[in-house]
């Protein structure tokens, strides 16, 4: 049975993560390989995504609700 979490439960869920995210940490928040990750990234699903050179970063918050939407 699902049920919606409350703001104190998701809060607790993100204690210690910084709210900008390596690819490695969103994909350990997401519990998703890293290549699935690169492949959502490439379909579109996660449009909130940063490039600032090489390296990706994600909105931790907006990681979230993209996720939660699919």
């Amino acid at each position: 049975m699902n049920k919606k979490l409350t703001q104190q439960e998701i809060s607790l869920a993100l204690e210690g993560l910084p709210p900008i995210l390596t690819l490695e940490e969103a994909a350990q928040l997401l519990r998703l390989k890293i290549s699935t990750l690169y492949r959502h990234l490439s379909e579109g699903k996660y449009s909130k995504a940063v490039k600032r050179g090489k390296p990706i970063r994600f909105w931790r918050d907006r990681l979230i609700q993209e996720f939660m939407m699919e």
